[in-house]
């Protein structure tokens, strides 16, 4: 790691800080990546590390991904206790009310995605059967042979002898009465 002067740094700041134990505290109370990030500094200009270094450095290790993922289950459960706790002493006041109502929606949707097992809305089973356009149009021929088999109620099932005319006979359907 003799290469990586700004990482072997923020370690040494993290095992300063209480270590990664510390981290996924502070991941469960709910802080967010980007404030832990800022919380240490980059050795060469002083400046905060960014989020998406923080974040590379900390998924590099399985375990630590690992306890990262159950410090937001944790995290899940107390954004979600923050948010009972915002909707139970709201001010009765039309815009107070609706500003909470938004922060507990966001707290919820945050809370679904840190535990999608507990808070997350369960779909509805949906079965998608994917069938091409050959096989639709084979099914509606299946459909009009079968329906074209039937018999039609009320007519005779079979043919009386056909009438006979003669030429310049008399047609008995013509007859003038």
């Amino acid at each position: 790691m003799a290469a990586k002067p700004i990482q072997r740094n923020l370690l040494k700041q993290i095992a300063d800080a209480g270590g990664w134990e510390a981290i996924w505290e502070r991941v469960a109370q709910g802080e967010s990546q980007a404030s832990i990030a800022r919380s240490f500094k980059r050795p060469d200009t002083g400046q905060p590390i960014s989020r998406g270094f923080f974040c590379r450095v900390l998924h590099l290790d399985p375990e630590r991904e690992q306890a990262f993922w159950a410090a937001k289950k944790l995290a899940a459960t107390e954004l979600i206790e923050a948010a009972k706790d915002l909707i139970d002493n709201v001010p009765v006041d039309r815009d107070h009310i609706a500003k909470v109502r938004e922060q507990a929606n966001h707290y919820r949707f945050m809370a679904m995605s840190g535990d999608r097992d507990r808070y997350g809305e369960k779909g509805p089973d949906i079965n998608v059967n994917v069938l091409s356009v050959n096989e639709l149009h084979v099914n509606a021929l299946r459909h009009r042979v079968v329906e074209a088999a039937r018999p039609i109620p009320g007519l005779p099932t079979s043919c009386p002898e056909p009438l006979q005319l003669e030429p310049g006979g008399n047609d008995p359907l013509r007859e003038e009465a």
